[in-house]
């Protein structure tokens, strides 16, 4: 993969090099969107030239789609999990429509065209994953890609080609995970944790860890950037290279931390935390 020819998915100028704890209320903020494809409200997590993580937020009877200037069509692998409310995801060349709730995850791959509604009672929070887009116009870029009509899958054994656990039915593209649902690893020997995988391949991998009071894990690294977002209690990272080097992730808290950086997740608290990850390209 060429890199010169990827640039970060957020907004000019909000881009990360450096490992960097990203408080809740220091959030960027970002509107995307115009008058036809509607509008939706943004935080920016975390964005490299690898990786891009943010959330967006749906009042209830609101909606998003395309137009000329906004198409949601990207050369992305890309996960949508539901932090709070109902989503329903639509994408209209199949026709294929998911209902998140809270706590699911939906998979769908680069090429999909992908919509959204509120058809719940209260603000919809969705957190979204994924790859970098090439630095075309997404329009430009649409308009010369084929569309992509097989998905690869795999065992746990193979990751690098398997998205995501569960096997999508024949025409459909997006793969709802509920929670539980996930390909399970054990990282370390001495101080094992238990993590979740939601997908893996060769473009994106994500997954979700609970972490029991007390718990500590070992040194783990990655060769692509990784996006960590504090989903439920307080949780602690340790990066004995950095400065400074201890973090603390509470709930609406994320953490970017570039390819080959040390790090290590505790559990200093006495109640159970959780944090989603995604790591792009190389898990």
């Amino acid at each position: 993969m060429n890199q010169n020819k990827y640039k970060p998915q957020g907004p000019e100028g909000i881009s990360f090099e450096r490992a960097t704890l990203i408080k809740a209320h220091e959030t960027p903020r970002f509107l995307w969107g115009d008058e036809k494809a509607r509008y939706v409200s943004d935080w920016i997590y975390g964005s490299s030239p690898k990786i891009h993580m943010m959330s967006f937020e749906m009042s209830v009877g609101a909606r998003f789609g395309n137009s000329p200037d906004f198409k949601t069509y990207y050369n992305c692998a890309e996960t949508y999990h539901c932090l709070k409310g109902e989503f329903t995801f639509h994408c209209p060349e199949t026709g294929e429509v998911h209902v998140l709730r809270k706590g699911d995850t939906l998979y769908f791959p680069p090429n999909t065209w992908h919509w959204g509604y509120n058809f719940g009672s209260e603000t919809s929070h969705i957190l979204e994953c994924l790859t970098p887009r090439t630095l075309e116009a997404v329009e430009a870029y649409a308009a010369k890609q084929p569309w992509l009509d097989k998905i690869k899958l795999g065992p746990r054994e193979s990751l690098g080609n398997f998205p995501p656990v569960k096997t999508a039915a024949a025409g459909q593209r997006a793969t709802l995970v509920r929670p539980g649902e996930y390909v399970y690893e054990i990282v370390g020997e001495t101080r094992p944790m238990r993590v979740g995988l939601v997908c893996g391949n060769e473009k994106l991998t994500v997954g979700i860890i609970d972490l029991h009071a007390g718990q500590e894990c070992e040194w783990i690294s990655h060769k692509g950037d990784k996006v960590i977002y504090s989903l439920e209690g307080r949780s602690n990272i340790y990066l004995p290279d950095e400065t400074p080097n201890w973090w603390e992730l509470s709930p609406g808290d994320a953490a970017f931390i570039p390819g080959g950086v040390r790090h290590a997740f505790f559990n200093t608290s006495d109640g159970p935390s959780k944090v989603i990850f995604g790591v792009a390209p190389d898990y």
